[in-house]
């Protein structure tokens, strides 16, 4: 293991070389202090380029004597590479089982427009966490213990964050930092989230959605290492996600901006949150890609609250007999849904289902549970949003095979179900399908 620092001799990189030193010291790791030559560049004679390496060489090992200097013991190597600097400088991180690749960037002022600057492609590309460097001293300062790190943290709805999150925490172990942990949604998406029927005019604070959101955003970061302040900060948006987290991070005072990003797809630009806060951004910013995340590492789920959804016929109520043995097993909690067709239900039609779902329950049941009818719904969204309301960790539906594959289709329901939600989903079949 260890930290890449790309030098290139300009003056953002020749600042904010202390910082990566320091950084490498406080985690105890090797400094592979990187030039990249792009060939391309170059219309030198043979021998010219021979005695230019040997001179970029020698100059390199001067840098990372003065690095080594403040901190004794730290392994300090430098080397000069030749390639396309985004390709040959993510393979090296790559090679390297490199923690972090870091580099410096003068920010908003080194490119103009749409174009790309060196750090942004490497950022975007990198399949190791990358941290851009903007303003050395808060690093400097947070190495040696003179003030807490102060940062944001983005959090999302998808698996993208969680490498965000945990890089944070190992930020967390090695010095007190600060963080603001924030999610900026759209209201509309929420309410289909949550299943939440909106009134007229949402209220500026609509306590029931903030109240979900506040439990969900708490759980993300629950996990979360190390030593600082944490907050939690919900912001709806009215405008791109990346222009609130600027906002947020300058109104914060914030050191470091901190996000995750999916791997991407194919070889071309591909435009995303992190994209843009890092190409108009001020400060540092630290980019998890997804396939950072130590999976094999993580602990084993834990299965305590089950939601059953049933249609009420016998056979859709083996979910949840499924759901029983769950709960049993894990001393939980279990919420039973039934979505019905009625468009202009009655009291008493909601009272006689909500006895019937009772019903599916054994008299001596310990654990608790409530239960939950829903009318006038498409029931794959319904099931979807209950689960989100009662935050489930998962989810018994029992389906018949539809169409002529009847040995690998699903239910038209649990098939839209499957594409809704992001929770594990337990599928029950019948007998001989």
């Amino acid at each position: 293991m260890t930290i890449v620092y790309s030098y290139d001799f300009s003056e953002a990189a020749t600042e904010s070389a202390p910082a990566a030193a320091a950084l490498a010291a406080l985690f105890q790791q090797p400094l592979l202090l990187t030039h990249v030559v792009d060939p391309t560049l170059r219309c030198l004679a043979p021998e010219l380029e021979a005695k230019l390496d040997v001179a970029i060489q020698r100059r390199l090992e001067n840098v990372a004597d003065r690095l080594r200097a403040p901190h004794p013991g730290l392994e300090v190597k430098s080397i000069q590479l030749q390639g396309e600097p985004v390709d040959t400088l993510n393979a090296l991180a790559a090679r390297e089982e490199a923690e972090l690749l870091v580099v410096a960037s003068p920010g908003h002022r080194e490119v103009s427009g749409g174009v790309s600057s060196v750090s942004e492609r490497v950022a975007h590309w990198a399949s190791v966490p990358v941290l851009v460097i903007r303003e050395p001293r808060p690093w400097l300062d947070w190495a040696a213990r003179r003030r807490p790190l102060r940062a944001v943290l983005g959090i999302s709805r998808d698996s993208s964050c969680e490498g965000a999150i945990d890089l944070t925490g190992w930020l967390r172990t090695a010095g007190p930092c600060d963080v603001v942990a924030t999610e900026i949604y759209l209201l509309q998406e929420m309410e289909v989230n949550y299943g939440l029927t909106p009134p007229p005019r949402w209220p500026e604070h609509e306590p029931q959605l903030e109240r979900l959101m506040e439990r969900d955003l708490s759980k993300r970061i629950s996990g979360l290492r190390g030593s600082g302040e944490i907050r939690t900060h919900l912001h709806r948006a009215a405008g791109p996600t990346a222009d609130h987290l600027l906002d947020l991070a300058e109104r914060e005072r914030a050191d470091l901006v901190v996000l995750g990003r999916h791997s991407p797809l194919r070889r071309r630009r591909l435009a995303s949150v992190s994209d843009v806060v890092l190409h108009r951004g001020r400060i540092s910013m630290l980019i998890a890609p997804e396939s950072a995340r130590p999976a094999a590492s993580d602990p084993p789920p834990r299965v305590h609250r089950v939601l059953a959804a049933t249609d009420l016929s016998r056979f859709g109520n083996q979910s949840v007999r499924h759901a029983l043995g769950l709960v049993q097993a894990a001393e939980g909690e279990l919420h039973l849904l039934h979505v019905a067709d009625a468009q202009a239900p009655s009291w008493d039609e909601e009272t006689t289902l909500t006895a019937k779902l009772r019903k599916l329950l054994p008299e001596d049941w310990p654990f608790p549970v409530s239960t939950e009818v829903i009318f006038g719904r498409e029931p794959a969204a319904a099931i979807a949003a209950a689960a989100e309301r009662f935050d489930a960790d998962a989810i018994c539906v029992a389906s018949h095979a539809r169409g002529g594959l009847t040995r690998v289709a699903l239910g038209s329901v649990t098939e839209a179900l499957l594409r809704k939600t992001h929770r594990p989903v337990l599928v029950v079949r019948p007998d001989g399908e």
